[in-house]
């Protein structure tokens, strides 16, 4: 058996129930063959038909409260209020039974027409609808304020208007009028406020409650002329306006669409939807073509309410106005600003790109330079493997000074090789290096590169520690940290070289610290740019760093970096290790 309420999708489509429709036919259909009936009857019929409509919208707005807990405060308020509109339909056919016509006005059937208005206020306000942004509400609070004025100043040029200047009303029957009006004006001026950024909210329960005081005003409006003229009477077919308003505000709860919550604060900038446009214009769309209608046609109906109402309108017009003005000036600011930003991001990105040519251009240049240089290195080794067998086993320090020329010559060579091949854009396989090893092998040379003043010390681990790499890279990582740090200790300090397996293994860690200069914080987060240095000109090119960095991250590793002037320096490079 399916539900007899819908469900309530924030969005999709709308598919109301075979029932709910079945039942607001026969409602429509009582409701039109009560006209007929003879008069008192029919005033009887219609108050009975009613009292149920609006009894059956608050039991219907309790329940949704309990299915929709989120909007359950709302449901809950505007179930009272319905509640109080019941009460008032039932003092009306309490009165047309036993004494034959409608109660006394104003009389107690007022007073909880006007607990209805106040609670019903409260339910709009207690839905999550508002926006999260203070100007956001006090913008669409003014169109709302302005709407509810138009509303009013509508009214009392055809209703209230004539009604006090042709009558004796009394003050109490004056003011229940202007409270009634007041009261639904306020709540129509409440829902284009909660509509107008999102309009779509009219389909659901806020744009049938809406409809309902838009009838209910309505048709007290058509009915005070009509009474001042002798054209209406109780059971007169206007009320059937009544009927309609009561169906209007069943269907709110009954609405197969859930109360919609408001948009976020950054969707403002974003505002595009034509409340957007259009409300702010209704007070002056509405207060000029009245205004000039009354008074070159009906100059006798300008009264000090009519002024008062004008001016109000006029006044909300301008404050609109101003709050447009603010925003625009808002908005260019806030261009203005981004424009800046822009600019400043396309000058970084334009000397980024000027660093990148000029890096190309030395790349371009070092391939063609390794490649002689390579030749030259070649012919270096050849020389010296035959200076080291002309010296077989004699000079023994003189042969291992040789050996170390060798070593030193081959690793140039492999270094120019990996350079070349960089250029070409193809390197070799990455193999198991032992990264240990392959310290311990650099020893001497570092030592040799280093000063007299700098004590250097190597901890290494008893057992390999292998990382994937091509051929030379690690020399030219290891290489180029030290030289920078003995770079960094002109005046001598402690240079530390470490490995170490982290991570239960699965890190192989280089450390390499110094005691020298530091690098200022600021400098920090640059010296890794290309041609970017600190040292004064003409001693560094500002490539060590940025070329160490590349290698770290092409062999899938981390570089981290602690420094404070004066203190040293440690850099700590991880990669993956390999078994």
């Amino acid at each position: 058996m399916p539900p007899l309420l819908p469900t309530f999708p924030a969005h999709g489509p709308h598919r109301w129930p075979g029932f709910i429709v079945g039942v607001v036919i026969v409602l429509v259909g009582a409701g039109f063959a009560s006209l007929a009936l003879p008069v008192a009857a029919r005033d009887i019929a219609l108050n009975l038909l009613n009292a149920t409509i609006f009894g059956a919208a608050g039991a219907a707005a309790f329940h949704r409260a309990r299915r929709e807990p989120e909007a359950a405060w709302g449901w809950n308020l505007l179930g009272l209020a319905l509640a109080a509109q019941f009460l008032t339909q039932v003092w009306a056919l309490h009165s047309l039974l036993r004494y034959g016509q409608p109660p006394a006005f104003p009389s107690l059937g007022e007073a909880f027409s006007f607990l209805s208005l106040g609670l019903t206020i409260a339910a709009l306000l207690a839905w999550p609808l508002t926006s999260a942004s203070g100007s956001e509400r006090l913008r669409k609070g003014l169109d709302g304020l302005g709407i509810a004025a138009a509303v009013f100043f509508a009214a009392w040029v055809f209703a209230l208007g004539p009604l006090f200047r042709d009558t004796a009303a009394t003050p109490l029957n004056r003011a229940v009028m202007v409270g009634f009006f007041l009261g639904n004006a306020t709540i129509l001026g409440i829902g284009a406020y909660l509509c107008a950024r999102q309009p779509s909210r009219l389909g659901g329960p806020l744009g049938w409650v809406m409809l309902t005081f838009g009838l209910s005003l309505l048709q007290v409006t058509i009915q005070v002329p009509l009474s001042l003229a002798g054209g209406y009477y109780v059971g007169h077919p206007l009320d059937m306006l009544v009927l309609l308003a009561g169906l209007g505000v069943l269907l709110a709860p009954l609405a197969p669409h859930a109360v919609q919550p408001g948009p976020a604060p950054d969707a403002e900038t974003r505002d595009t939807s034509l409340g957007t446009l259009i409300l702010p214009l209704v007070p002056s769309a509405t207060a000029v073509p009245f205004a000039l209608s009354v008074l070159f046609l009906a100059p006798e109906r300008v009264d000090r309410p009519f002024l008062i109402t004008g001016i109000l309108m006029t006044t909300l017009g301008l404050l609109r106005g101003l709050l447009a003005l603010r925003d625009l000036q808002l908005l260019s600011t806030l261009l203005e600003a981004r424009v800046q930003e822009r600019t400043r991001s396309l000058e970084a990105a334009q000397e980024l790109l000027l660093k990148t040519e000029r890096l190309n251009g030395v790349a371009i240049l070092g391939a063609g330079l390794a490649h002689d240089l390579k030749n030259l290195l070649g012919v270096i080794r050849l020389r010296t493997d035959l200076l080291t067998a002309r010296l077989g086993n004699r000079e023994v320090e003189a042969r291992q000074d040789v050996e170390g020329l060798r070593e030193a010559a081959a690793r140039a060579e492999a270094l120019t090789a990996d350079l070349m091949a960089f250029g070409r854009g193809s390197e070799d396989a990455p193999v198991a290096v032992d990264l240990a090893l392959r310290v311990q092998q650099l020893r001497p040379l570092l030592r040799a590169t280093l000063p007299a003043g700098i004590r250097f010390t190597v901890d290494l681990p008893p057992d390999p520690v292998f990382v994937l790499s091509q051929p030379g890279r690690l020399d030219q990582l290891i290489v180029n940290l030290v030289l920078n740090a003995r770079d960094a200790m002109p005046d001598g300090g402690v240079l530390r070289l470490a490995v170490a397996l982290e991570d239960r293994g699965s890190q192989a860690e280089l450390t390499v610290s110094d005691t020298g200069v530091g690098i200022p914080e600021p400098l920090q987060a640059r010296i890794f740019e290309p041609f970017f240095t600190t040292k004064a000109p003409g001693r560094g090119t500002g490539l060590g760093l940025a070329s160490v960095h590349q290698t770290v991250v092409l062999l899938g590793g981390s570089l981290s970096l602690v420094s404070q002037p004066n203190q040293g320096t440690t850099f700590t490079l991880r990669f993956p290790a390999c078994a």
